[in-house]
């Protein structure tokens, strides 16, 4: 009974933790009950490496207590302490390719339950029209989209609509998905295979399954800035650009009338924009500060919002140019 009892105790002070973090503070205390189920404490000593085994571990790390510095699957590096914004996303998910390092003495809470059950509930993911979930393959594309960037900035209430609006594309060697210099209509996610991204002929990246693309042209209103081309046959996810909006770029991209008081503002006018200056500017931002996009075009400041929002960054997009 005595044992009974503390390990009720455990799980209550677990849930009460699991609070802290995105997605879990929008469940209902019945939810967050059954997931302490699948949670543990973790206390690392310093000047450690951390990365899931995707073979045996399924699930998520979140940083409690200490520093950290986090690498992701690009090579690139963010410091993160516990009072951080960033600190109430997930640090690791199984099969995300990240890695992260202790600085100094941290406490961790490592969630053994698959990202897609809890965030998606456990029926929608069993009756997911597109594709079965199965929990013995990391690299599916649920569970790497699920991941750190875009998705994770979004409230848990809306993924079922993100996922539902989502249309399988069979695709096969060579074929090109989207082009260089054509209008954006489609968002897409790779399912099975792998593509490239082109730019004037020159290989740029390579993209496995859970990999999105095709957003920059749908925030921006601009044109694709590269060709994406399938480097065997596989399948794609696509959502109509007017979902894609709806769903993900109206919930992040924040438009405001007048600056408030402790924004940073950035003056886009006076600076190199396209998507790729863009994304340099956005890995440049201090996670802490709040910033202010303001020049340049509309697409310009929706874009640098956006892609600030999905590194964690507080930002906003001036409606009315300056």
């Amino acid at each position: 009974m005595f044992n009974a009892c503390v390990r009720v105790d455990a799980r209550r002070m677990l849930a009460q933790l699991l609070r802290r973090f995105e997605p879990f503070a929008a469940l209902e205390w019945a939810t967050l009950c059954s997931i302490a189920r699948h949670a543990r404490v973790l206390r690392c000593a310093a000047q450690r490496t951390l990365a899931p085994n995707g073979r045996k571990q399924h699930g998520s790390c979140y940083l409690v207590k200490g520093v950290v510095r986090r690498r992701d699957k690009a090579g690139r590096d963010v410091q993160i302490a516990d009072q951080d914004a960033a600190a109430r996303r997930a640090l690791l998910v199984s099969g995300d390719g990240a890695s992260i390092e202790t600085i100094g003495a941290v406490t961790l809470l490592w969630i053994d339950l698959d990202p897609v059950a809890f965030m998606l509930g456990a029926d929608s993911a069993a009756g997911y029209a597109v594709e079965g979930l199965d929990a013995a393959r990391d690299d599916h594309w649920m569970h790497r989209f699920l991941g750190p960037g875009l998705v994770e900035c979004l409230p848990p209430s809306s993924l079922q609509a993100v996922f539902r609006a989502f249309e399988p594309i069979g695709v096969c060697a060579g074929e090109i998905v989207v082009r260089e210099g054509d209008r954006g209509d489609l968002f897409y996610v790779i399912a099975n295979g792998s593509a490239e991204v082109r730019r004037d002929g020159r290989r740029l990246v390579a993209l496995v399954a859970g990999d999105s693309f095709g957003a920059d042209a749908l925030v921006s209103g601009g044109r694709r800035n590269a060709t994406v081309v399938m480097a065997c046959d596989g399948r794609v996810m696509a959502m109509t650009a007017d979902s894609f909006r709806g769903l993900v770029v109206d919930r992040l991209v924040d438009w405001i009338d007048v600056d408030a008081p402790g924004m940073h503002r950035i003056d886009l006018s006076a600076r190199p924009c396209g998507p790729d200056a863009l994304r340099r500017l956005a890995g440049e931002l201090d996670l802490g500060t709040t910033y202010v996009f303001d020049g340049a075009t509309e697409g310009d400041r929706a874009l640098a919002t956006f892609l600030a929002k999905q590194r964690g960054v507080r930002a906003f997009a001036r409606r009315f140019r300056s």
